[in-house]
């Protein structure tokens, strides 16, 4: 058997931490959602199951199915995705081990804790039955239990193959022990099946063992098949004989022979206990199922509130029938774009609504030709459309498809491409439907990526022998914006189609037809008031339905009246007054959280009307005190004002009002976004820069900085909005850099200053030098002057005594000339 070793890794948002068990069908892990602080199991179905097309076909469709199921015995399933060679299927984890556990341990249970256990599973049960769910696989294994030792259904066999695990087409691998007669031969599987392996499960409980428990496969296989169960040795067990006579009912061989549901085997079951109490020691305190209250307590309100209807709600969806036909012709026109159609309408128009809960149902019903074939994938285009598609793409393939974000960015025909290679052949088609077109001109930013993705959907209705469906369901007063772009303006022209207000006997329809399937009555004239009050009232089915769920969790036993209709504020009036009501009742921490809330739910319009926006409740969570936001998110979302669903990349708990209905009806909300408008601009922008900067990984590059970061920090000290985590780690990292570029700056200028001071310094020495050097020179000059004078006054005493000199020397000359010729005179004369 193929096991996915996951322990220690990280699967989307959940920690996987170790491994709790393993069957031929999946395996089960214990993990923790660190992000609202959870701890959940989440079942990992093998590939050789995930990967098969028609569980692929049914795999969403039926989880989304038993994800409504909320009952208190019943393991709510808190998340579902598929992707190539897996899905996963995330509930509630309970610390008390299985039933299973407790008879391998404990053998037979006392009669009144099997009593208890019986009376929780099969009201469980029989909840399950009465909303189209059959479980498949009623077992021990499958009883989860509390620590308070209370009991829990779990494991719905969601897309399961009947041969998957235990039964049906000659392959009963698996639990073979609980299987009833028409499961091992491959017959249709009803809430009878179920039955028959809930009498199993009493026999067992109350003996300590499986009937046929010893036996080979093959042996085992023709009991369940031929023989009635062995009795129960009664006297043995000290137990009312009557017991055996309710199990061999609850396993009759023929369907029709067995109780016609899990519920009424309890009550049996608790009657023989009454009735045998008084020689057998029960504790029967807490077998006190008054069966009158049980009929109306788990009676599942058909009503929606604000949420649209979904695929699972198809059965509670009327009115639309005519509509719902107009659009499956639309389909099938003989024309070149029949496989688009954008069905358009106004907020409240119910156009998801019709698509969801009706065009798709029927044609998963095969009511187009070949439609039964069909894969299918639903998407919105959120912030970015070419994820999102991818996601939807990989929700419906078998394979990775590596890569398959860059396809379609870079190819033109990128999604045919893609889904070419997801679906199992090129004869295979994907019906996708967009749902909210309009949040690709309220939520993308970009054009380039807007323009990308209409022109990946003209390019793929254009193509040859296209292999996509693409339905878009797009609010009127948006229907300008596509028209804008050349080729698919064409395409929104010539393949659009309308919805228009439900007709007096189509509302009639829509008020009474999910009253009268689950059996309830409105009180005569009731329906026409309620016409009345919404007859040619603009989107005023979400209030409709609204008022009708309020309504039926009023009714006076299985009937709706007119009083209870006037109390909560008739259609036009519910909504707004349980908001209110809802609001006051909070103290002053939770009012303001209620405030902070809501404005981060809104989307601005800015010419248009305001629409609600989907966030992750982790940007909620960190707004302050968390109790207190956790318990302001519950209240709202306890009467359906707001809605929750799962980010598809991450798998992370997102949360939005559940109806545009309610910005426009609630005029407390209403004053706050009057009040606040600017201060919403200003924090979506914000926002928006926090999320770049923390997809760049925390660029310095990205923070604010300039004027840009002193508006947001003035406004930061006026404003009375909170911001989140990431958007306190932005500015708190932006104004960071700003302290440090300033520091920066001011050890710059000191520095320039400390240098002009020493240049200062240095120009002060060195004109002290100068000035020195200017006496000095002065000084030299003037000694250098008077040594001049003076060495001319030597020099003129020099020339006068050279000249004197001279003279002297002259006359020595002239007296040694005298005197020589005198001496040659006399010497002549002495001669003479």
């Amino acid at each position: 058997m193929e096991i996915l070793e996951l322990t220690g890794k990280s699967v989307k948002s959940y920690e996987v931490k170790d491994l709790l068990g393993q069957g031929g069908y999946g395996v089960v892990y214990r993990a923790r959602q660190s992000a609202v602080l959870r701890e959940v199991a989440i079942k990992v179905i093998l590939p050789k199951y995930a990967n098969s097309p028609e569980f692929i076909r049914r795999f969403e469709s039926e989880a989304q199915v038993v994800a409504r199921l909320e009952h208190p015995h019943i393991v709510p399933l808190y998340d579902y995705w598929r992707e190539p060679d897996s899905a996963y299927l995330v509930m509630r984890y309970l610390r008390g081990g299985s039933l299973r556990d407790i008879i391998d341990t404990q053998g037979k249970l006392p009669s009144d804790v099997a009593g208890k256990v019986l009376e929780q599973v099969g009201s469980a049960l029989t909840f399950a039955h009465r909303n189209g769910v059959v479980h498949r696989d009623v077992k021990a294994d499958n009883i989860l239990m509390d620590e308070d030792g209370n009991a829990y259904l779990s494991d719905f066999g969601i897309a399961k193959e009947v041969g998957a695990d235990g039964g049906g087409g000659g392959n009963i691998e698996g639990t073979p022990a609980y299987l009833a007669p028409e499961q091992i031969r491959g017959g249709e599987v009803g809430p009878q099946s179920d039955v028959y392996a809930f009498g199993i499960m009493l026999y067992e409980m109350l003996s300590g063992k499986r009937p046929f428990a010893e036996l080979t496969l093959a042996t085992l296989v023709y009991k369940h098949l031929n023989e009635p169960l062995p009795m129960i040795d009664h006297d043995e067990l000290n137990l009312p004989p009557q017991f055996n006579a309710i199990i061999q009912k609850a396993t009759a061989k023929v369907p029709e022979e067995r109780y016609p549901d899990a519920i009424t085997l309890v009550k049996e079951f608790q009657q023989t206990l009454r009735q045998g109490s008084a020689t057998i020691e029960l504790d029967l305190d807490d077998l006190d199922l008054d069966f009158a209250e049980f009929e109306l307590l788990e009676t599942k309100n058909p009503y929606k509130g604000l949420r649209a209807f979904q695929q699972a709600d198809a059965a509670d969806f009327f009115g639309r029938t005519a509509m719902i036909q107009r659009v499956l012709d639309r389909l099938q026109e003989p024309v070149v774009e029949n496989n688009f159609l954008a069905v358009i309408g106004p907020s409240g128009s119910g156009k998801s609504s019709l698509v969801k809960a009706g065009v798709l149902p029927a044609l998963r019903s095969g009511r187009v030709p070949g439609s039964e074939n069909w894969f299918y994938a639903e998407m919105v285009p959120g912030e970015v459309p070419l994820e999102e598609l991818a996601s939807a793409l990989l929700s419906v393939s078998s394979s990775p498809l590596p890569g398959v974000v860059d396809t379609l960015r870079e190819h033109a025909d990128g999604l045919a491409m893609g889904v070419y290679e997801a679906l199992p052949s090129r004869e295979n088609k994907l019906l996708l439907m967009v749902d909210q077109f309009e949040e690709l001109f309220t939520h993308v930013e970009l054009e380039s990526d807007r323009q990308q993705f209409l022109d990946l959907i003209l390019n793929a209705v254009n193509a040859e022998d296209s292999p996509v469906i693409i339905i878009a369901t797009l609010r009127a007063d948006f229907y300008d914006r596509p028209l804008l772009y050349q080729g698919f303006g064409e395409l929104i022209r010539a393949r659009t189609e309308l919805v228009l207000p439900l007709n007096d006997e189509e509302l009639a329809e829509t008020i009474e037809g999910p009253a009268h399937r689950v059996g309830a009555v409105l009180e005569e004239g009731l329906i026409e008031t309620i016409i009345d009050d919404v007859r040619e009232q603009p989107g005023a089915l979400p209030l409709l339905q609204y008022a009708l769920t309020e309504l039926f969790e009023r009714r006076d036993g299985a009937l709706l009246t007119k009083a209870a209709y006037q109390d909560i504020g008739g259609t036009l009036g519910a909504l707004a007054k349980r908001a209110e009501e809802v609001y006051r009742r909070f103290n002053e921490p939770g009012q303001n959280m209620a405030r902070q809330m809501f404005l981060r739910l809104v989307t601005l319009g800015e010419g248009q009307e305001d629409t609600r926006r989907r966030i992750l409740q982790s940007e909620l969570l960190t707004l302050g005190d968390r109790e207190i936001v956790e318990d302001v998110i519950d209240r709202f979302g306890r009467y359906r004002l707001l809605t929750f669903d799962r980010d598809e990349a991450t798998r992370s708990s997102t949360v939005e009002v559940a109806h545009e209905a309610l910005i426009r009806q609630w005029e407390r909300l209403r004053d706050w976004l009057t009040e606040s408008r600017q201060d919403v601009r200003m924090e979506r922008e914000l926002l928006h820069a926090a999320m770049d900067w923390e997809a760049s990984k925390q660029d310095p590059s990205y923070l604010m900085q300039g004027n840009r970061l002193l508006t947001f920090e003035e406004w930061m000290e006026t404003s009375t909005l909170r911001l989140n985590e990431l958007e306190i780690e932005f500015m708190s990292a932006s104004l960071a850099a700003r302290d440090e570029r300033d520091a920066l700056e001011r050890a710059r200028q000191e520095r320039e200053r400390e240098l002009e001071r020493q240049k200062a310094r240095n120009m002060r020495i060195a004109a002290g030098i100068f000035a020195a050097a200017a006496v000095i020179a002065v000084i030299l000059s003037l000694f250098a002057f008077d040594q001049r004078n003076q060495a001319e006054e030597q020099r003129m005493v020099a020339d006068e005594q050279r000249m004197v000199a001279d003279e002297q020397r002259e006359i020595a000359v002239d007296a040694m000339n005298v005197a020589e010729i005198n001496e040659r005179k006399n010497l002549s004369l002495s001669l003479a």
